[in-house]
């Protein structure tokens, strides 16, 4: 855990980042830098969307902060945080996976960012050739008709009888690996699906078998679960050539345990 609050974890090739939104307040608060995290949040009518919004980049730009001060592999001096601007949107004002500048310079890392109640969590990867995605969800929220409505057929088949953690799994699952390999494209939960072989869980976009570098599922609080993958840039395309043989050269999540296996 930082000096800040936030709680920090990391895999072989990428870093989680959690932290509650009282931990945020805080830190925004002490920075002096509220004005600059607000900038551009004028666009929601919503208290609680502005808020997210500010936290949000709060978010991002201390924990880039943070890591700059030890990472001497980037041609940037340590900077002010003051000095670090992180971009959300487009010039069209449409969402886009975060990226951050330094003095028009941009940072080669890649980021996934998501936030539930009073939770956030960030992912970080400082190997501009892959890309992460990272969901927060409330399993305590599912209900029969989110299940009719985004989970295909033999996803609530594999549900059925079994409680809505199990459910939260799969769609927290759904919105990370979205977030690591969409190009634009709106969400549509019932194209990726999630399915048990034997005790692991294979991913499927489109009916074609998506392979991760990693993948973590935990529980950060007692209803709220993170999920996070890590996926190789533009290793997915919707074409027979990019099917994967789940028996080889593949990875999949093990239902036991939550922790990515190779087989």
């Amino acid at each position: 855990m930082s000096d800040n609050g936030i709680r920090e974890g990391m895999t072989s090739q990428f870093e989680i980042h959690t932290a509650t939104k009282a931990q945020l307040r805080t830190g925004l608060l002490s920075s002096g830098l509220g004005e600059k995290f607000a900038n551009g949040a004028e666009m929601f009518l919503d208290p609680a969307r502005k808020e997210s919004w500010e936290l949000s980049r709060f978010l991002i730009a201390s924990r880039v902060f943070a890591l700059l001060k030890t990472d001497r592999s980037q041609d940037f001096l340590s900077p002010e945080l003051s000095e670090i601007e992180v971009w959300t949107r487009n010039d069209k004002g449409r969402g886009i996976p975060p990226a951050v500048f330094i003095e028009n310079q941009q940072i080669p890392w890649t980021f996934s960012l998501s936030h539930a109640g009073d939770n956030y969590a960030l992912a970080i990867c400082r190997q501009p050739q892959f890309r992460p995605g990272v969901d927060l969800v409330n399993t305590s929220t599912f209900t029969q008709a989110a299940l009719q409505m985004w989970f295909t057929p033999e996803e609530r088949k594999n549900l059925a009888n079994r409680d809505e953690r199990a459910a939260g799994i799969i769609w927290a699952l759904k919105e990370a690996v979205y977030k690591s390999i969409n190009h634009g494209e709106p969400f549509r939960p019932r194209q990726i699906e999630i399915l048990p072989e034997g005790k692991k869980l294979i991913c499927r976009v489109r009916g074609i078998h998506v392979h991760f570098d990693e993948a973590v599922i935990r529980f950060i609080e007692r209803d709220c679960l993170l999920a996070a993958v890590l996926n190789k840039r533009n290793s997915f395309q919707n074409s027979e050539e990019d099917q994967f043989d789940n028996k080889t050269n593949s990875h999949s999540i093990n239902d036991a345990s939550h922790e990515l296996i190779m087989h």
